[in-house]
């Protein structure tokens, strides 16, 4: 175990704080000429790194804020139902979009999304009173934070179901008997109650969008212009397409630190011990 993570995690990782500082990659590793802080200087004056912060950081905080509320909005509905058959079938229903394949997400969506042939603009014509705007060209950041929001409130839909399963019947039952309506119930009885399960379920959720790639590549490929640039695509874009292995390393070290350093704080403010209180 301690040879597979060092081979895929510590390695590449090493490598690419390596990169970082060097001018271009050879295949003599102690004789290619070291630039210091050369490309992390390039990446935050010329790469564009400050303005793909900005993208990814409002696309994480504006989808995992969406994706929590309403993955927990649908599970308390379905929480809610009676019948099992019925809780069944609303279950497969809310998960399907997590099992789409991001490539074919991002295909099928530049195909409903399209101005001049796609399905969605067209029913908000047929509709109602307004015009539909261009998803992908005047509003591609919403664009991307609601279609991702489509694609992972299943996700935490399912964590907070399986939450809102392990309450215990009976403190629902002594609210109700005590006369709380049901915002109550869930404010004071069933949050506080799942309260691990909602720290473990954002973390993880969070740490993911940082990740995120391929449906944003697909859809808009960062445009129009760097409209939807992404921290992960700029680092593609620096590597494969600008040829600039050490600012596109430089970058990704900086990222590495920087989503370490915000699930430590998350971490810390609100704390393992302190949500199992």
């Amino acid at each position: 175990m301690v040879l597979v993570m060092v081979m895929i995690t510590f390695f590449p990782g090493a490598y690419d704080l390596y990169l970082s500082v060097i001018a271009e990659p050879t295949m003599d590793v102690f004789g290619a000429d070291f630039v210091g802080l050369s490309n992390y200087e390039t990446a935050f004056t010329r790469g564009g790194a400050i303005h793909s912060f900005v993208i990814t950081i409002t696309v994480v905080v504006s989808a995992l804020l969406l994706e929590s509320v309403l993955g927990f909005f649908l599970a308390a509905l379905v929480a809610g139902v009676e019948s099992s058959r019925a809780k069944s079938f609303y279950r497969v229903l809310f998960i399907i979009p997590m099992a789409v394949a991001p490539v074919s997400i991002a295909t099928i969506g530049r195909i409903m999304l399209n101005s001049e042939i796609g399905v969605i603009p067209y029913l908000i014509e047929a509709a109602t009173p307004f015009a539909a705007p261009g998803f992908l060209s005047e509003i591609p950041l919403l664009t991307v934070i609601l279609l991702d929001t489509w694609n992972w409130t299943p996700f935490m839909f399912i964590i907070f179901y399986a939450g809102l399963s392990s309450v215990p019947i009976t403190l629902i039952e002594a609210s109700k008997v005590d006369g709380a309506p049901l915002w109550r119930r869930y404010v004071h009885v069933i949050i506080p109650y799942m309260k691990p399960v909602v720290f473990v379920a954002t973390l993880i959720r969070m740490i993911d969008l940082f990740r995120t790639f391929g449906v944003v590549y697909g859809l808009t490929q960062g445009g129009p212009g760097t409209a939807t640039q992404l921290v992960s695509i700029n680092i593609y874009e620096q590597m494969f397409i600008n040829n600039s292995p050490g600012v596109a390393a430089a970058i990704a070290v900086v990222y590495l630190v920087f989503v370490v350093a915000i699930a430590n704080i998350v971490i810390a403010k609100v704390g393992f011990e302190g949500v199992w209180d």
